[in-house]
């Protein structure tokens, strides 16, 4: 089945007014249509129309005419369009994950089978989750408590917090908030920190004895140091703390990660299925980190899309064990409402079912997911 056609919406919602998704939808010229997306997090700029311009401009050409099925040489055509733009680690790929979303939506309806079929079958019904993320207010720590000990009692066992501004600033007082939210969510469930930026190695290595001698037993610090821009010293951190390093959201294709675990800069690898490149390259990636012997948990802060292709590709990995669950309010830090976003909750009328921190793979063909086309206008930037 030939591509027939591409189109391309920009989406917005309360944590992205001026939009951050860039839906595409790719027709056959039997009207099979598959849908992705790519995320641009530019909150305050015009970012994602750079990506949609790509796809319309630069990327449409290129597939109109090609066979669905073909996605991986699809792939492969688009990724050395990236390479003419000099962009292979920026925005092109970024635009080339949707319209690779969408290929993989298409192909397993023209197929009747779901996108983990494509990836090579499923290993598990269900994939475990893990809530991303609570905002931390250091000054006033009490509603991070109480939301931690309630979806710790909703039953995800694990969770995630961000924000907590001078983080490591004050040692006593940090060190005393990491035990109370371990004594609020229980001693069975991880907790992840994606929080504290310190400044160098020495900041990082300072840091990372707090959160060891605090004494509640962290899961995995996320990004501490730039993997991109730092990766020497992300890798020295590394071999000098205990805690568990996690990184990857930031980075772009298979490459990068190949430097990541080269440098044994982490122990463990989060690439993002919106801009690292798409299921395509999702896929090499865990292969590469199943060499390597290093846990793979994608990074989602996307739409229900998104987390529907992250769900197939965890469940289609021998060793795939987690995913991120993007369900708790967004916008902490500006003020924002204290809802989900409805890229999580509107954007398709029949979202991945979590059930006491379990998402059960969707069994439908494609993505298994179905847009809510009101919601899409409602969310449409113009």
């Amino acid at each position: 089945m030939a591509i027939a056609e591409l189109k391309t919406a920009v989406l917005k919602s309360y944590e992205y007014p001026q939009g951050g998704w860039v839906l595409v939808r790719v027709r056959t010229e039997e009207g099979v249509e598959g849908v992705g997306e790519c995320f641009v997090p530019d909150q305050n700029g015009r970012g994602v129309f750079a990506a949609q311009q790509l796809i319309e401009h630069s990327f449409k050409p290129a597939i109109l005419g090609q066979d669905t099925l073909d996605i991986e040489v699809v792939w492969e055509q688009l990724y050395r369009l990236c390479a003419g733009l000099y962009d292979r680690r920026g925005t092109a790929i970024h635009a080339l994950s949707g319209v690779d979303m969408a290929l993989h939506d298409a192909a397993g309806k023209i197929l009747g089978v779901p996108v983990h079929k494509l990836l090579g079958g499923c290993f598990r019904q269900r994939v475990r989750v893990y809530l991303s993320s609570i905002w931390v207010d250091p000054q006033a720590p009490r509603m991070a408590l109480e939301d931690t000990a309630r979806y710790a009692a909703e039953g995800f066992t694990g969770i995630k917090y961000y924000g907590w501004a001078g983080f490591g600033g004050q040692p006593r007082r940090d060190t005393q908030l990491l035990r109370q939210l371990r004594q609020a969510a229980g001693e069975e469930v991880e907790l992840m920190l994606d929080l504290g930026r310190p400044q160098g190695l020495a900041e990082a290595l300072e840091m990372a004895a707090m959160i060891e001698d605090s004494g509640a037993r962290i899961y995995w610090w996320e990004e501490p140091l730039s993997s991109s821009d730092d990766l020497d010293n992300l890798a020295r951190l590394n071999a000098r703390t205990r805690l568990r390093l996690a990184a990857g959201e930031a980075e772009l294709s298979a490459y990068a990660f190949r430097d990541l675990l080269l440098k044994n800069a982490v122990d463990l690898v989060q690439p993002d299925l919106s801009w690292v490149g798409g299921l395509t390259e999702g896929r090499r990636i865990a292969q590469l980190a199943r060499l390597f012997r290093v846990p793979l948990v994608p990074h989602n802060w996307g739409t229900a899309l998104h987390f529907a292709a992250s769900i197939h590709l965890v469940a289609a990995m021998p060793a795939g064990f987690l995913c991120e669950y993007p369900i708790a309010p967004r916008a902490n830090d500006r003020g924002g409402p204290q809802i989900p976003s409805p890229m999580m909750t509107e954007l398709v009328r029949n979202p991945v079912v979590v059930e006491r921190g379990y998402a059960l793979v969707p069994q439908g063909p494609g993505l298994g997911v179905e847009l809510d086309e009101e919601a899409v206008a409602r969310h449409t930037c113009h």
